[in-house]
């Protein structure tokens, strides 16, 4: 569900990410149009989704390390070591945890199957938990280039998720904990295990297996892992029929997923990740090899522009859509269990991140002020993306401001669902923007807890503002 559920709620909330109402169709009953302005209430379900997924993947968590205490593995043949399995479930109970406090605030922290009606905790003490967690799992957990390594929670993996708690600790529970943040990234960069792709896209490309940037990522496999199916959210039908597949009948791509203008606007013509956008005139090449034009639902020629003009009224020729996951031609494997299914590993933490996450640590505790080595580690990552020499493809210490980096962050971590936690780190996530107006307070910084939950259990007390 984390292209379903999570991702809609890190970034349907932004100004990254939005589902217009095409031909007067209102997607999830309005949810979408009330998340993209900031109106969400305690009974859209879409919320309930998320909680449940969150706690549902922490109650497998629980059930695992309390079942496996116990058993003597001794003289079992297992792949890696009792207290590795333990330390690796943990992490990923610590990476769900991790969300919950990001997206909810103030969560139930539970550790075990069978306690009833756990009350909140306050977001000090689901840090401090999730921080514990982390710290005390690393020496048990494996590396990369060990035995098992690619897709488990590595130490490196380990160390990439802390720097992400610390990273947001100031907005989180208001602690300042950008060294810490510092520190964690040191970890995986002195590691000397994973060092920047030579293009901006290939941590994304269908075998994406073999980069050497993607520090955590959720194998998927066509036929073996499927589920991910992030282009039939995304994508046009028509696109998906006329350009990357045989078979022009079948009826996958929602078109749902698209991206305000002022958002595509942040990149340049000749910065490389723009192409990562769908926008201008869609063709094809037929079986005689000649290009023809994609048609729109109304019959026309498909031309796709980045400005939407109705949020409640849209067409499906507006709005760009994003393909920065390399789309396979037939896809790996569509419709055997009723839905896209992608070769492609999802990327939760990649290397590319851990070296923005310390330049920006490094600016905040310089006062907001680019350092030169912040500069430095932002242009690495901004280098492969224009041609050499290019003067756009550098920062200097004076054009590196704190607003031009989450500029910069917006376009190298586009649709990685990390722009609801930037925007409210940057102190932007209030502000107006397309078809929504100033947000009247902080409140909606965190979610409501959804209504069917306060219900089941009295002792959870609803969060402040709703």
């Amino acid at each position: 569900h984390i292209y379903q559920v999570h991702f809609q709620d890190a970034e349907f909330v932004t100004d990254e990410a939005c589902a217009p109402v095409l031909f007067g169709y209102i997607d999830q009953e309005g949810q979408w149009i009330r998340f993209h302005q900031h109106t969400w209430s305690a009974q859209d379900v879409w919320i309930q989704l998320e909680w449940q997924d969150l706690y549902q993947a922490i109650g497998f968590c629980n059930n695992f390390i309390d079942n496996i205490q116990n058993v003597d593995v001794s003289a079992m043949s297992l792949p890696v070591s009792k207290e590795q399995m333990i330390a690796e479930v943990r992490m990923v109970r610590a990476l769900h945890y991790y969300w919950a406090l990001s997206e909810f605030g103030n969560i139930p922290v539970v550790e075990h199957v069978g306690v009833l009606n756990p009350s909140n905790n306050t977001p000090a003490e689901a840090f401090t938990f999730i921080e514990n967690e982390i710290k005390e799992s690393i020496p048990a957990l494996s590396e990369k280039g060990d035995a098992n390594w690619y897709g488990h929670f590595t130490k490196s993996a380990a160390y990439a998720l802390l720097a992400k708690l610390y990273l947001n600790a100031q907005s989180m529970v208001g602690e300042d904990h950008y060294k810490d943040c510092m520190d964690a990234c040191d970890n995986i960069i002195n590691a000397g295990k994973y060092s920047l792709d030579s293009t901006w896209n290939a941590p994304f490309l269908v075998h994406n297996e073999n980069s050497p940037e993607n520090i955590y990522v959720v194998p998927f496999d066509a036929n073996n892992a499927q589920g991910f199916d992030l282009i039939e959210q995304n994508i046009h039908e028509y696109i998906i029929q006329y350009k990357y597949c045989d078979n022009r009948s079948i009826d996958y791509g929602y078109r749902k997923i698209t991206t305000q203008e002022s958002f595509y606007n942040l990149y340049a013509k000749n910065d490389y990740r723009i192409n990562q956008w769908i926008v201008g005139p869609q063709t094809y090449v037929d079986n005689n090899g000649k290009t023809k034009a994609v048609p729109d639902y109304s019959g026309n020629d498909m031309i796709i522009t980045p400005k939407i003009n109705d949020l409640l009224d849209a067409t499906d020729d507006e709005g760009v859509m994003n393909i920065k996951y390399e789309i396979e031609y037939n896809f790996g494997n569509y419709g055997s269990n009723g839905q896209v299914n992608m070769n492609n590993d999802m990327v939760v933490f990649r290397y590319a991140d851990i070296l923005m996450m310390k330049a920006e640590s490094l600016m905040r505790l310089n006062g907001g002020n680019a350092t030169q080595e912040a500069v430095d580690l932002v242009n690495q990552v901004r280098a492969r993306s224009f041609k050499a020499n290019d003067p756009m493809a550098k920062y200097t210490t004076s054009t590196l401001t704190m607003d031009e980096l989450l500029n910069e962050r917006g376009r190298e971590f586009a649709y990685e669902m990390f722009r609801r936690e930037d925007l409210i780190r940057f102190g932007k996530f209030q502000d107006a923007w397309w078809d929504k107006t100033q947000d009247p307070d902080k409140h909606y910084e965190i979610f409501t807890i959804p209504q069917t939950v306060l219900t089941t259990n009295p002792s959870l007390k609803q969060n402040p503002g709703y």
